[in-house]
């Protein structure tokens, strides 16, 4: 089992569009947004923006890492890699278990390279127990989104995947305010975004970076991540981990 986790971390690792999209887009977004909005405040209000901006895209790319990671399990059904799993001795159970911990380990990289930028680019003044806690709870949280991923990636064959990810990357950071603060949103739509799972994403890290307590958040993620991971149980029961051949 420790052998398919490696593999796969690799596997997943030499992705140059996956590293592009999950790792450097939202590290570029870091610096872009808060140079732009930053730039046209008076001094003492830049931290301000560019903690919120950091949080954000901490988010943003955290949420791409988890579903594009994950999603990798369509596109393995229909390459027929998960039948050839079946004459290994790995267990269907395990298999599943390390693509969820695939998807929880490659958030990581997004994290940390988001926060450096952060810090030594747009000079984000957090303590370090700030900035431990912060890539720390995100990380964590990002096992609701890793569970969502999973549940799509068995749902679905690899083209229709493919799109609903990245769809449902766009909407989650679009109408969750990780783009946009959602206080800018019309009055309905700043509605739907208050229930979307990405927003309470971000909540989490406003809330840790401003020193206040976060359990509304812990607490709707918990709530999300027990569906999602409910609905990628019955969905696995219903579809197994290998193509069916034709």
């Amino acid at each position: 089992m420790t052998e398919l986790l490696l593999f796969q971390l690799r596997r997943v690792g030499r992705n140059k569009q996956y590293l592009f999209f999950t790792v450097l887009l939202p590290a570029l977004f870091t610096v872009f947004f808060t140079k732009v909005i930053g730039g046209q405040l008076a001094p003492g209000d830049y931290q301000d923006v560019a903690g919120s901006v950091l949080v954000s895209m901490l988010a943003y790319g955290a949420i791409g890492a988890a579903l594009g990671a994950t999603i990798r399990i369509a596109f393995d059904r229909s390459s027929g890699w998960l039948r050839q799993l079946r004459v290994t001795p790995v267990p269907s159970g395990s298999v599943f278990a390390v693509d969820v911990a695939v998807g929880a380990l490659l958030v990581l990289p997004s994290l940390v390279v988001v926060a450096l930028v952060g810090r030594f680019v747009n000079g984000v003044q957090f303590g370090l127990g700030t900035w431990l806690a912060l890539v720390g709870s995100l990380w964590a949280g990002s096992v609701v989104f890793v569970a969502l991923g999973v549940a799509v990636g068995l749902a679905l064959e690899a083209q229709a995947a493919g799109a609903a990810i990245g769809i449902l990357g766009t909407v989650l950071a679009a109408l969750g305010g990780l783009w946009f603060p959602v206080e800018q949103f019309p009055e309905g739509m700043a509605t739907v975004a208050r229930t979307l799972p990405s927003y309470w994403f971000a909540e989490l890290g406003r809330d840790i970076a401003g020193g206040t307590p976060a359990s509304a958040p812990v607490a709707v993620l918990g709530g999300y991540g027990v569906l999602f991971a409910v609905a990628a149980l019955a969905v696995a029961r219903r579809r197994p981990l290998h193509a069916v051949a034709g």
